[in-house]
């Protein structure tokens, strides 16, 4: 795929970000080389794929997937079997979603080829070196985007006199209220809070019963 920069300068791309391009790369570095090693056992050649941008601290468009996917050790001679995109996430709620301007070049990206192209999504504990869930879901088309991401919670509104503290052994404050202090809320009521959009980049989510595990994904890649 075609890099093409964007005009986005370094001041611009930091006030969203919460840490550098270096540091966010850590937990996908972990995901690489659990995957990498989970192939590897499996008889299968990775091969580094796309561009590595982590030393730019700027957003460019068109890196391709993270990694080519070779059934052989010569792979000078044969095509890759597949390409694999590593998303690799600390926080549960961000497993199954990713932006929908990478999502859409990943759909291109699989147009242009004859073979499977996956996202792997990981939730790992980068500190620890381990990963917690993941899954593989294989690129097809923008009709896989379930809907935009949104944040979901319950909000409760009482009285302030109707909350009374009660003592607790930790160090978290803790109240109580009944039920019936409850006002103008149904059960199962929500407060959806959409994720912003980023530099005109929406994080959506894709249909998570598409996900299939490893040994799916091997059968399929070994047939």
């Amino acid at each position: 795929m075609t890099i093409e920069e964007s005009s986005l300068t370094t001041a611009q791309v930091q006030s969203v970000r919460d840490r550098s391009l270096e540091e966010a790369y850590e937990p996908h570095d972990v995901g690489y080389d659990i995957l990498e090693t989970r192939l590897s056992q499996h008889g299968f050649t990775v091969v580094e794929h796309g561009d590595d941008m982590r030393q730019l601290d700027r957003i460019v468009f068109g890196e391709g997937p993270d990694m080519a996917l070779y059934d052989t050790d010569n792979t000078d001679e044969g095509d890759p079997i597949a390409y694999i995109e590593i998303k690799t996430k600390e926080a549960e709620q961000w497993f199954g979603r990713c932006n929908r301007r990478h999502f859409n070049e990943y759909v291109n990206f699989a147009n242009e080829i004859d073979v499977p192209v996956f996202i792997w999504f990981a939730l790992v504990d980068a500190d620890k070196g381990i990963c917690l869930r993941d899954g593989f879901f294989e690129v097809e088309d923008t009709d896989q985007i379930d809907g935009r991401a949104v944040e979901t919670d319950t909000t409760l509104v009482v009285d302030r006199e109707d909350i009374e503290s009660i003592s607790s052994n930790s160090q978290q404050d803790l109240v109580q209220f009944t039920a019936s202090d409850i006002v103008n809320l149904s059960r199962g009521d929500q407060i959806d809070d959409s994720i912003p959009e980023v530099h005109g980049n929406e994080v959506v989510c894709l249909n998570e019963d598409q996900l299939r595990s490893m040994p799916y994904i091997l059968h399929q890649l070994s047939a």
